[in-house]
């Protein structure tokens, strides 16, 4: 039975506003740089993330310490739909919104519908479908078909009229690049750094920034608009041109069977790091049903899907405090934050470059993490399966994901997907491929070990024997 650690109930109230903080410190960066990638709006993810997590905070009971913020799985498809449809607030912004606010809905509903069916039928039966030689290579198509767009959309495209290279653009980027190895690198093991590289990053790019004059304020604060609620046809204009559109909810609706696969791991990491097997207590699908309604309120809101937060579980690890209130606190700073425009406003300000510069490491680090989910499932790829799956599932998401890049660059709509008069994710393609082969290519030898979210035993709440003969 894994050692159940102090829950650490009793803090002073200066202590836990530092607890508190913490976790929306950790959770900042992440959180704000998906809707500056996706041109949304920032206050709204921050009020989303905030609502998102209270009301998890509810439906596990107040029992599990973890909190939402901006799912950076589902960015392929929101870049895609909204990055070119002008100002926030615009007749062509609330037009595209208004059909992505229904396509995260019915994300959310997905997940809604699959912890009822894990209630049902036991989330092992579920997650045989989404191995780890599925699910590692579908999170490298995620990060690789993101990073040539950030390229040409916010380094390569940043020229002078003379067509020279603007080299403070790129000096920017890659003093905010190289910023986050830094930090990452060098951060003491258990210092608050060491879990904020991205932020730390964007800090150090954005001072250069404005050192060199990239950064401007101009048009960015208004005394008219200091709360989100001031002008309610600016930030719920999308309400009026809500429909229905197959084209964005194809796209989005196939990347929530990954983002559960995250979630599963997420919530073991959880569990390991309080010494509580929330797997089971209040159960994996109270954990899912939260994370389904924080993003079903996050498209109500106007903000990006939802999902659980790793960063968050590093700052349990550091100041080993597991009290779940602290998130719920945070949470309500987050709600707050967003709520004044002048935050959002604020971070408006960073600059393409910075943006491009930490790109560079944050959507290799996606990719990463999927080499890191098959790393440490100990996927076998002797094994016949395994390599014909992997390399399929690779092919046609990079091969697809490019030419659907080359069709966003010319405008020629050839080189997309359609079906019907609806465009096909590469995304969405290479996960359903990866799904079929698993169900329908015979097991040869073993493909895989003990996946690494098997943490506990999901039946009475112990380590696998295998695991502790290991140790």
């Amino acid at each position: 039975m894994a050692t159940e650690k102090p829950q650490q109930d009793k803090n002073s109230l200066g202590r836990t506003a530092v607890l508190s903080f913490q976790h929306m410190f950790a959770m900042f960066g992440a959180t704000v740089i998906v809707p500056i990638l996706a041109n949304m709006s920032i206050a709204v993810a921050l009020l989303s993330a905030g609502v998102g997590t209270i009301l998890f905070y509810f439906i596990t009971k107040k029992k599990v310490p973890v909190f939402l913020g901006s799912s950076f799985a589902f960015l392929p498809a929101l870049i895609g739909w909204m990055s070119d449809k002008g100002e926030i607030g615009s007749e062509t912004w609330n037009q595209a919104m208004g059909s992505m606010a229904v396509a995260i809905w019915v994300t959310g509903l997905v997940y809604v519908v699959l912890s009822q069916i894990i209630r049902v039928v036991g989330a092992e039966k579920v997650k045989k479908l989404f191995p780890p030689i599925v699910v590692g290579p579908v999170i490298i198509v995620i990060g690789m078909i993101l990073a040539p767009k950030m390229f040409y959309n916010n380094i390569i495209l940043q020229y002078s009229a003379l067509g020279s290279v603007a080299w403070k653009e790129w000096s920017t980027a890659l003093i905010t690049a190289a910023t986050i190895v830094g930090v990452a690198a060098f951060s003491k093991p258990k210092s608050l750094l060491k879990v904020a590289p991205i932020l730390a990053g964007f800090v150090v790019g954005y001072i250069y920034a404005a050192c060199i004059g990239l950064v401007s304020f101009a048009g960015k604060f208004s005394w008219d608009e200091i709360v989100i609620f001031q002008h309610l046809d600016r930030t719920f204009g999308f309400y009026k041109c809500l429909h229905w559109d197959w084209n964005i909810i194809v796209a989005m609706v196939p990347i929530a069977l990954v983002a559960f696969m995250e979630h599963l791991g997420d919530i073991s990491a959880n569990s390991a790091v309080c010494g509580k097997n929330f797997m089971l207590d209040p159960g994996i699908d109270h954990t899912l049903m939260g994370d389904g309604v924080a993003t079903i309120a996050a498209g109500a809101l106007g903000g990006p899907p939802n999902t659980t937060y790793g960063e968050n579980t590093a700052v349990l690890a550091i100041t080993q405090n597991y009290n779940p209130r602290n998130i719920f606190y945070a949470a309500c700073m987050a709600v707050v934050f967003g709520l004044f425009t002048v935050f959002g406003n604020f971070v408006s300000t960073i600059p393409q470059a910075v943006i491009g510069g930490a790109s560079i490491i944050l959507f290799g680090m996606i990719s990463s993490a999927g080499l890191r989910t098959m790393v440490d499932a100990q996927v076998d790829f002797s094994d016949t399966k395994s390599m014909m799956i992997v390399s399929i599932v690779l092919a046609l998401g990079l091969g697809l994901g490019a030419m659907s890049l080359a069709g966003d660059i010319t405008g020629d709509t050839t080189y997309k997907i359609m079906a019907g008069g609806v465009e096909i994710s590469p995304l969405a393609i290479a996960t359903f491929t990866g799904i079929i082969l698993n169900l329908i290519i015979p097991n040869g030898k073993s493909g895989m070990k003990q996946p690494a979210f098997m943490l506990f035993d999901t039946e009475n709440g112990q380590e696998p024997e295998k695991e502790k003969k290991a140790k």
